[in-house]
């Protein structure tokens, strides 16, 4: 075959696959678990000018099916599935009522994969005691299995798959077969090591990679193998495919939407590389080279190796019998596991001549790193949490520099004007109601009663509404055209503060759609994103004054935390990036981490960051625990959240899960406002979940400085001054920076 031929073929069929993918999302509504499916589908034809009108492919498709090594099988299934599509999406017909699994596993017998089986033969040869995980159809297995030389386990999920497998491998010795779950505690299933694993495509389909990972490295010991073939990105027809096989069951999560992979089905390459090192791999070999026209497909074989580390869920027996049979020289632990060794009772018995030097990865007091000095008679090495002196001070002096030329009184104004504009639009949609009792006023509003009950209590706060629902001002001060002539005011003010008005824009636009809004017959998200952009979504956070003030002191506060040092930084709720934007360039040498629970906004953000070496990516959500995330306690230097805190469900939760994540003498940085914001009322706040802390009592949009205060306090932080300070011209707007530190250790 020729290597040119490769991605030619391969263009033929995405291209076919595209116009059916765009046929298919005009047809009908998807269903609700096939709706990620869509939105890749989205993602893709917004990349490429597709026709909505699929024809019938010809001759060429199979003919490019060919070329890549596919057995005519695969052609028929895909013709098929491509003239289902709409049917597919809408779950009116499943893949597995259309094909058996036979046709299915089609789909991996192809140039692509041959090569990587062997690939994979090659790294793995002469290995003893192989694991294999997902082994399906075994099309890997018989690859691989000639070259491995000791015991070899074939795993799956499916019982089927196990059968078949040991009835086809019966004579060879040391072979068996195992229903094996990845998504579960491998030692309850009866595996607890191996020399290497081999997972041929299987591990997109863990629920949590960054678990299933962990599990695997629970097996190996230091310098053992995990070798593994998977997507390193989606292709067209996969989407327009096996891609219904990621679809979950309804009421059911989807694999990869609580993990790195924030509801995309596959990582990239420097994902993978990421969840690899943090479940305790080191990535030494990615294969075909980017230059091999195998490459183009995605496919890639991944080869890691254990690091030194000793796995955290090793037991302290395990431990010690693994230092005691390798005769280890030094030795890499958890902090977590070092406090426990010492009181072992076979820890004095353990024969470990050789061993000189223990590293912890985390933080030991002096009397725990005493403890393991003492009693296995070695040198320890042990991270310790530098003392950071925090200038609040000189990071708001920064912050005021960089608005030196926008008159702050002027801003001001522009945004309480911008805000009494909104409390007249909420008087106008409730012209009809308004003087009727108060269950009249919110039967409305089908989906947001708790919002409207809100907009009365502001009203009546702001002296615009009595204590009966009587409109105080005149009614032309609130009528459609005086309403107009409002927005063009604050518009024009807006513009001569800070230069732009998109805010206002999106305001206005909300504030002409609220009878839809409370009615429900129009989506809030369909404003702050129109046609799926977000360009809105992105001035909101980047032009106005106090955004950009919060931002130049973040930005101030982070270099001053991370100065002479490599830290590690965790942003939660990155979103569009405008934190980051300013953050990052301030900083040297760190870790950072962009997560967000938005698979959209961080395939934007790879795009955008993608040449920051720097920065990796990753889901998280405030209001799910650190664990069941794949995160481990006390894991970074800095935690930043821009905005974010005021989504969560409970906000002394969300801030006590982020405190959990730090390491003692760490930071955390937020952003957030302290007052009602009127336009939010009209806008963002149909978007918002109701909370369930102290903003429920009153149903208020967010926490009040002295609540806020509480809720550090409450998490155990120390505060540091927060920002603008007492007197500053935007200190009314209530937009503030928090800056708290975890504690240290007492020996810190």
């Amino acid at each position: 075959m020729n290597g040119e031929d490769i991605p030619k073929a391969l263009r033929v069929i995405e291209e076919i696959s595209l116009r059916a993918m765009a046929a298919a999302l005009s047809a009908g509504v998807p269903a609700p678990r096939h709706e990620w499916l869509a939105e890749r589908w989205r993602a893709a034809l917004s990349a490429e000018d597709t026709s909505p009108d699929a024809a019938e492919p010809g001759p060429e498709f199979e003919e490019a099916y060919a070329a890549l090594g596919f057995p005519p099988a695969m052609a028929a299934v895909h013709r098929v599935t491509l003239s289902r599509l709409a049917d597919l999406l809408a779950d009116r017909v499943t893949l597995f009522d259309l094909f058996d699994a036979a046709e299915l596993a089609a789909y991996q017998d192809n140039v692509f994969t041959r090569y990587l089986n062997a690939a994979a033969a090659h790294v793995l040869s002469g290995a003893r005691d192989v694991l294999e995980l997902g082994g399906g159809e075994g099309l890997a297995t018989a690859t691989i299995l000639p070259a491995v030389e000791g015991k070899y386990l074939f795993t799956d999920v499916s019982r089927g798959f196990t059968v078949a497998a040991a009835e086809r491998y019966r004579h060879r010795p040391g072979f068996a077969t195992a229903v094996h779950d990845m998504d579960r505690d491998f030692g309850d299933q009866g595996v607890t090591a191996a020399s290497a694993v081999f997972a041929g495509n299987a591990l997109h389909n863990a629920a949590h990679l960054g678990r299933t990972l962990r599990r695997i490295r629970g097996l190996l010991e230091p310098g053992a193998r995990l070798v593994f073939t998977e997507s390193s990105h989606e292709n067209h027809a996969l989407l327009t495919s096996m891609a219904f096989l990621l679809s979950a069951p309804a009421g059911k999560p989807r694999p990869g939407t609580a993990d790195r992979r924030a509801g995309a089905p596959f990582l990239d390459e420097p994902g993978w590389r990421a969840e690899l090192a943090a479940a305790g791999f080191t990535l030494d070999s990615v294969l075909p080279e980017p230059d091999s026209p195998l490459a183009v497909a995605g496919q890639r074989l991944f080869s890691a190796v254990a690091t030194d580390e000793i796995p955290v869920g090793w037991s302290s027996a395990k431990v010690l019998a693994h230092l005691e049979r390798t005769g280890a020289e030094h030795a890499v632990l958890s902090a977590a596991t070092l406090r426990e060794l010492p009181d072992h009772p076979a820890a004095l018995l353990a024969d470990l001549p050789r061993l000189r030097r223990i590293e912890s990865t985390g933080w030991l007091t002096d009397a725990e790193a005493d403890a393991v000095r003492d009693t296995f008679g070695v040198e320890v090495v042990r991270h310790t949490a530098p003392e950071t002196r925090l200038d609040v001070a000189a990071a708001g002096a920064a912050a005021d520099r960089a608005l030196a030329q926008v008159d702050l009184a002027a801003a001001v104004r522009a945004v309480e004007d911008f805000g009494h504009t909104a409390l007249l639009s909420m008087l106008n949609v409730l012209r009809p109601v308004l003087g009727r009792p108060e269950e009249e006023i919110l039967a409305i509003t089908p989906g947001h009663r708790r919002l409207l009950k809100r907009w009365l209590d502001v009203l009546k706060a702001e002296g615009l509404l009595t204590e009966d629902h009587q409109p105080v001002p005149n009614p032309a001060e609130y009528s459609d055209e005086a309403l107009e002539g409002a927005w063009r005011r604050a518009r024009q003010a807006w513009l001569d503060t800070v230069g732009s008005a998109g805010t206002v824009d999106y305001a206005m636009a909300n504030a002409r759609k609220l009878p839809e809004l409370l009615a429900g017959r129009e989506q809030a998200v369909n404003l702050l994103f129109p046609q799926g952009r977000t360009d809105l979504a992105a001035a909101l956070y980047r032009e106005n004054v106090t955004g950009r003030y919060q931002h130049h002191a973040v930005s101030a506060l982070a270099a001053g935390i991370t100065a002479g040092r490599r830290a590690r930084i965790l942003e939660v709720g990155a979103g569009t990036g405008a934190t980051t934007e300013h953050v990052l360039p301030a900083l040297d040498d760190v870790e950072y981490l962009y997560t967000d629970v938005s698979a959209y906004f961080l395939d934007q953000a790879r795009e955008r960051l993608k040449e920051d070496r720097r920065v990796h990516f990753g889901r998280f959500d405030i209001d799910v625990p650190i664990a069941d995330q794949g995160f481990s306690p006390e894991s970074f230097d800095l935690v930043i959240g821009g905005g974010v805190l005021n989504a969560a469900q409970d906000t002394d939760a969300s801030v006590a899960r982020l405190t959990e994540l730090l390491v003692p003498g760490g930071w955390l940085l937020l952003t957030e406002p302290t007052v009602e914001e009127f336009w939010i009322l009209t806008s963002q706040a149909f978007l918002m979940a109701d909370a369930a802390d102290d903003r429920a009592e009153d149903r208020a949009s967010f926490l009040t400085l002295p609540q806020w205060n509480a809720v550090l306090d409450r998490a155990g932080l120390l505060r540091a001054d927060g920002l603008p300070a007492t007197g500053h011209p935007l200190e009314p707007l209530g937009h503030r920076v928090f800056a708290a530190r975890k504690p240290p250790r007492k020996e810190d």
